[in-house]
């Protein structure tokens, strides 16, 4: 040990360094990611081929849907479309899932979607996160 009683105290220089190893999300219900996000480009064009009709007199939400692929889907509906509104969104939007058999759950608290003749109001998941998981 060194006596520095007499020395003033200068601060070290901290350099700050940004986390660079890789995000694990626990508990996850989307499958692991095996293709590659689309990009925003893509994401676009699939957007083009999905038509939701809005009525702008009555109130709208944005839905935020996470693909089982990675990918994810933003959508104004009308609170009063049905889950199979947002189910045939995702059909129309991504043509791939057509064939797969998959179920629509809330993010936290975790709540499948099975009735699909709700309403978004309904159902209580106005301006939330759904979550695309295969079977």
């Amino acid at each position: 040990m060194e006596d520095h009683q007499d020395q003033e105290y200068v601060k070290p220089r901290l350099r700050f360094k940004a986390f660079s190893g890789e995000g694990q999300k626990l508990g996850s219900l989307t499958p692991e990611i095996v293709s590659t996000p689309s990009s925003p480009e893509e994401e676009e064009k699939s957007l083009f081929s999905a038509v939701v009709l809005i009525d702008d007199s009555m109130p709208t939400t944005k839905i935020q849907i996470r693909l089982a692929d990675g990918s994810r889907l933003i959508q104004r509906f009308n609170s009063t479309h049905r889950i199979l509104d947002v189910r045939d969104f995702i059909v129309q939007s991504r043509p791939e899932f057509a064939t797969l058999d998959f179920i629509l759950v809330t993010s936290f608290p975790n709540k499948v979607l099975t009735e699909e003749s709700l309403t978004l109001q309904e159902a209580d998941i106005l301006n939330t996160v759904i979550l695309q998981q295969l079977k």
